[in-house]
């Protein structure tokens, strides 16, 4: 069963667990791998959505896409985001785009503010990023002109070691529930 894309993105794939992109493609690989596990472990999708914010509570539904599309997009952004978190409570709904690098890649200042000019346009909250790149908290970006940016679009920063520090914790202390 493959997941209906919002009405607002004209492409898109919903996130998967065990994604169906060229295996040369690492960092849409790791992204899907990723929001999947946020959207089918509750518990991990929202310890992570409280790190910036979001509460995610029983009645709430988590959905997320990769390689987003939108349809109202300006032909002057180019870019296409590596994700998209989509947070409904009743008929709120809270929207993140997610820029991600893996292994020694860096977060590149131009194309997050491209990124926060594209959830600007298209109604989303925030940007996300994940990288290698180390901060203490998800409101302290690694990249100082993000830091400095006086756009109204927040962007909030998990190191790939947040992430899986995230998870191990939650495992170690049972936090976990089987949801078989």
């Amino acid at each position: 069963m493959t997941e209906k894309l919002p009405v607002y993105l004209a492409q898109g794939e919903a996130a998967r667990l065990f994604p169906v992109l060229s295996t040369t493609s690492k960092e849409g690989r790791t992204t899907s791998i990723v929001l999947a596990c946020m959207v089918q472990i509750k518990e991990l999708g929202a310890a992570l959505l409280q790190s910036v914010g979001q509460k995610r509570g029983k009645r709430a539904q988590l959905h997320a896409f990769t390689e987003v599309v939108f349809k109202n997009q300006s032909k002057t952004i180019k870019d296409r985001p590596d994700g998209l978190i989509v947070l409904k409570v009743g008929s709120r709904e809270w929207k993140a785009l997610v820029e991600t690098k893996v292994g020694n890649n860096t977060l590149d200042a131009e194309q997050i503010e491209r990124c926060r000019a594209l959830a600007k346009e298209n109604g989303v909250d925030c940007v996300i990023t994940i990288s290698n790149q180390f901060a203490t908290k998800p409101t302290a970006h690694p990249v100082e002109e993000v830091r400095k940016s006086r756009s109204k679009i927040p962007v909030y920063h998990w190191s790939w070691m947040h992430v899986v520090t995230t998870a191990e914790w939650l495992i170690s202390n049972e936090q976990v529930e089987d949801s078989g």
